[in-house]
């Protein structure tokens, strides 16, 4: 057959099969003697069309940078970062949406305008490589025994949130799980992690249940800001004047002796928590099955360890610098370049569209957990202060309930509310992942 020797010198990868590549009906060829004849080959011309543009073919666009521009992927990504907190400590609008949305939304709008990719390796490897390491970095700089020794009521408070938070994330997908989609589950585990400890604990989750879709992440970012900013406004205007002067003595005080880092301190960080990521993976290979996706939640640990053994060793040595001064502002920074990238590979209508069920179901976990703290606040006859800055730590994390506290003017709740804070981030992230596995994926 003529057409045969043609076909074998084209590099092309054709499927001739294909029904899509039938040929054209005014199909011809033109012979080196002029005649017109009907043409041979069933799929090469029909390719050719297909390519060409048309009502009936989709159209490809094209970011202006490409997927494999890595080094100015992670300069748009990294100035979207740090956008995001400039805007939250300098203007009024970003501090009530916080840096990470900030940062989530201007990497969704120069995905939407078509300046960077939705998709690149790039990507892929701050969200498995950079995320896990921002998570060991924020740990590695807290004093768990403070935690456990200073606290005082207000760790009760946060132990009564916390169960709120769970019992209300098992009524709500029970009510609105179906909604969610098929990975509804792993969101719902996400979401509730988040309410244990903060926005942290939520990506952390995500990604050890397997939740990869940028979108339903995205969703459930622009959702968890918007219910976050309408409680916070709800309990900060619950009037607490009788209660004043009912704080706890154990509450403690917030130290002004925070030591400013060093290169030793960063450069000791860096290697303890790459080291928490290596033996987090190695140890969740050596795991069932079932706990595999855990592999974050390990890592978490094993970073809160290596706090408590630096603690230990260096808690009677006079004036010295801490080991991982510094590790949380380097995590800080790592987990917004992170939202850029979420925000970047999010589709912007399928992230708001995708939002309202999950609102929906916050606003009903949320509900929950705040009914269930406040009545068992009053059965344990704590003050409205502590339980409000418990929930505040439980919802938005350490940062919140510490801002709230001192704004408020509970000076003595500050110090606190960054402790049971900071509780959240080393719990929240395996309360997220036993509730998803055990629980909400056997419920639908």
């Amino acid at each position: 057959m003529a057409a045969r020797p043609f076909l074998s010198n084209c590099s092309l990868p054709l499927c001739i099969s294909s029904p899509n590549l039938l040929p054209h009906p005014r199909a011809t060829l033109r012979c080196k003697h002029g005649v017109r004849r009907p043409r041979l080959c069933n799929g090469l011309l029909s390719i050719g069309l297909q390519l060409l543009p048309s009502s009936r073919a989709p159209q490809l666009t094209m970011a202006l940078i490409s997927p494999d521009s890595s080094n100015a992927l992670f300069c748009l990504m990294a100035s979207c970062a740090a956008f995001g907190q400039v805007m939250e400590a300098k203007t009024q609008w970003g501090s009530k949406l916080s840096a990470p949305l900030v940062a989530l939304l201007f990497g969704m709008a120069l995905a939407g305008a078509g300046v960077v990719p939705s998709m690149s390796s790039s990507y892929d490897f701050v969200s498995s490589s950079i995320m896990p390491m921002a998570v060991s970095l924020c740990l590695l700089e807290t004093d768990v025994q403070s935690i456990l020794g200073d606290a005082g009521v207000t760790l009760r408070a946060f132990w009564y949130g916390a169960l709120g938070t769970i019992i209300g994330t098992v009524l709500s997908f029970k009510i609105v799980g179906h909604a969610l989609g098929p990975d509804g589950w792993k969101i719902a585990s996400s979401l509730c992690a988040s309410y244990i400890g903060g926005t942290i604990n939520y990506v952390a989750t995500a990604q050890a249940l397997g939740l990869t879709s940028s979108s339903t992440l995205a969703a459930g970012m622009a959702a968890d800001n918007l219910a976050m900013a309408a409680y916070f406004a709800l309990i900060m205007s619950i009037p607490d004047a009788k209660d004043k002067a009912t704080l706890g003595r154990n509450d403690g005080v917030l130290s002004n002796n925070s030591t400013p880092p060093t290169v030793e301190s960063i450069s000791t960080s860096l290697a303890a928590a790459a080291t928490a990521c290596t033996l987090g993976r190695a140890f969740a290979g050596l795991l069932p099955s079932s706990f595999t996706g855990c592999g974050l939640a390990i890592t978490a640990l094993i970073a809160s360890c290596f706090s408590i053994a630096a603690a230990q060793v260096y808690k009677n040595v006079p004036a010295h610098t801490p080991v991982f001064a510094g590790s949380q502002i380097l995590g800080g920074g790592l987990m917004l370049l992170y939202f850029s990238v979420v925000g970047a590979s999010a589709g912007l209508r399928d992230a708001f569209l995708g939002g309202w069920p999950l609102l929906v179901f916050i606003v009903l976990l949320i509900s929950v957990h705040l009914g269930i703290i406040l009545l068992l606040g009053r059965w344990s006859k704590l003050p409205i202060p502590v339980v409000l800055v418990a929930s505040n730590a439980n919802i938005g994390g350490p940062t919140t309930a510490a801002a709230m506290a001192s704004c408020r003017g509970w000076n003595s709740l500050v110090k606190p509310a960054l402790l049971v804070g900071t509780l959240g981030y080393i719990i929240g992230t395996g309360i997220g992942c036993l509730l998803g596995l055990h629980v909400l994926r056997r419920i639908l």
